[in-house]
C-alpha cells in the first residue's frame, strides 16, 4: 500500500459542533476540555475529493427535501462489496438506517423478546451491552482471551452460554472492536455452526470491515453459505471507513424475507428514518471512486501504528503492549504494569497527559488497564498524544 494523497495536513474541526473536538461534549463526557481528543471512531483526515465535489454539486440544487436510498446507490454498494470481499449480495437485502447501532436495536426488537439472553465477547464496543440492555434483553458475556499476544475465542465457553434456551441472540464486532482483531473464515464458520445448532441468530457488526491491514482477509459472514446468510443480518457503512459518520447512512444486509418483513415493521413503528440527502451522494461517490484513498488512507493509519509501537517500545521497554492491529483503525493498549489501578490511570490521561482516548473498562472489565487510541489522525497529533502520556507516565 502506497500514500498518495496528503494527510499530515490538519485542520481544526471546532467551527462544525463535531464531537471529538467539541468543547461542550468534552466537558460533559470528560470532565474537562484541556485534552487533546483521541477518542470516538471519526477521522481526523478529510474525505476523498470526489465525496467533496459530489457534497458541493449536489448543495448547489438548493432543494434539500426527503430522500430515498436509489436503486444505482445500492448497485453501487453492491459492486464495492464484491471487489473487496467478494461478496455477492442481493439488492432486496438491502436497508437503510441512519447508524449500525439503530440497526442493532431494531434487529434484537425483530428477533428476540424481552428477558432473552444476547451473547456478546467482551471487551467490546459498549453500544452492545447498552443496547441489549435498553431492549430489556439479558446480557450474557463470552469473553476473549488473551493467548500469547493475541485474543482469541473461547469456543467451550461459546457455545456453553449459546446452548442456553433462552440465548437468541449474538452480536459479532468483525473486525473487532477495540481488540483489532480479524476472525478467520475457521473461526466465524465456528461461531455460525454453534449459533445454527442452537438457533442463536447473529447480527454481524462489519462496519470497519474495510479497514483491514495486509496479511489479512475479511470474511463476510452472510458469504460463508446460505444456511449462514438465512441465519444473520450484515451491518455496513461508509462511516469508517470514509469519514462520513455525520451523514448517518448504514447498510443492513438481511438475505432472510421473513426476518426482512420483520425488520421492516420494527422500522416503521419506531424509525421511519429517511436518510441524509447528501448522505446517498457521498456514499456512492465514495464506493465508485474510493478505492486508491481507502488503500493510500491505511499505508498511512500502518504507519501511525508502526509509529506507536517503536514509541512505546522506545519509551516503556516492554512494559506496555499494544494488540496486534489485523483490521480497523483504533489501537489497544495495554497500560496495566505502569498503573494497575484503572481509576488512576483515568486520571492520569485526563488530567496529566491531557489526552481523551476511550477508556478500557468501557468495553467491559476484561478491559480494565487498557485505553483505545484512534490512530485516523495526522502524525504530528499522534506524536503529541505520545509525548503527553510518556510525560504523565514517566
Amino acid at each position: 500500500m502506497e500514500e498518495t494523497f496528503d494527510f499530515d495536513h490538519f485542520e481544526s474541526r471546532l467551527p462544525w459542533g463535531q464531537i471529538k473536538w467539541d468543547p461542550a461534549e468534552l466537558e460533559k463526557t470528560f470532565g474537562t476540555q484541556d485534552v487533546l481528543p483521541a477518542w470516538i471512531a471519526d477521522m481526523d483526515l478529510k474525505t476523498l475529493p470526489e465525496v467533496q465535489e459530489a457534497i458541493i454539486a449536489a448543495a448547489k440544487n438548493g432543494m434539500y427535501g426527503y430522500t430515498r436510498v436509489s436503486e444505482d446507490v445500492i448497485e453501487s454498494y453492491l459492486r464495492w462489496q464484491q471487489r473487496r470481499n467478494g461478496w455477492s449480495a442481493a439488492a432486496d437485502w438491502f436497508r437503510f438506517t441512519p447508524g449500525v447501532v439503530t440497526a442493532i436495536n431494531l434487529l434484537l426488537l425483530s428477533e428476540t423478546e424481552e428477558g432473552d439472553e444476547v451473547l456478546i465477547q467482551r471487551p467490546v464496543y459498549y453500544p452492545f451491552a447498552d443496547s441489549i440492555q435498553q431492549q430489556k434483553r439479558t446480557v450474557v458475556n463470552s469473553p476473549l482471551h488473551l493467548k500469547n499476544g493475541r485474543y482469541e475465542i473461547d469456543f467451550e465457553d461459546f457455545e456453553r452460554k449459546a446452548a442456553s434456551p433462552q440465548c437468541k441472540a449474538f452480536i459479532l464486532s468483525n473486525p473487532h472492536n477495540p481488540v483489532g482483531r480479524v476472525y478467520t473464515e475457521e473461526e466465524l464458520r465456528r461461531l455460525g455452526e454453534i449459533c445454527l445448532k442452537h438457533h442463536v441468530f447473529v447480527i454481524a457488526d462489519e462496519i470497519h470491515s474495510d479497514l483491514i491491514f495486509p496479511g489479512h482477509r475479511h470474511v463476510v459472514f452472510a458469504s460463508l453459505g446460505r444456511d449462514y446468510a438465512e441465519n444473520c443480518a450484515v451491518c455496513h457503512a461508509p462511516s469508517k471507513t470514509f469519514n462520513l459518520a455525520g451523514l448517518s447512512f448504514s447498510c443492513i444486509l438481511i438475505p432472510n424475507q421473513a426476518r426482512r418483513e420483520r425488520f421492516d415493521r420494527m422500522f416503521a413503528r419506531y424509525c421511519r428514518a429517511h436518510p441524509n440527502f447528501f448522505a446517498p451522494v457521498a456514499a456512492k461517490a465514495a464506493w465508485d471512486y474510493g478505492e486508491d484513498w481507502l488503500n493510500s488512507c491505511l499505508s498511512y493509519i500502518q504507519k501511525n501504528d508502526q509509529f506507536v509501537r517503536e514509541f512505546a517500545e522506545n519509551t516503556w521497554h516492554g512494559d506496555v503492549w499494544i494488540s496486534p492491529l489485523e483490521g480497523t483503525y483504533l489501537q489497544w493498549i495495554d497500560f496495566r504494569k505502569l498503573e494497575p489501578d484503572p481509576e488512576r490511570l483515568r486520571q492520569t490521561m485526563l488530567y496529566q497527559a491531557r489526552v481523551a482516548m476511550d477508556e478500557g473498562s468501557m468495553f467491559g472489565a476484561e478491559g480494565n488497564g487498557f485505553e483505545r487510541l484512534n490512530l485516523a489522525a495526522p502524525r504530528k497529533v499522534i506524536a503529541e498524544i505520545m509525548d503527553r502520556i510518556a510525560a504523565a507516565l514517566r
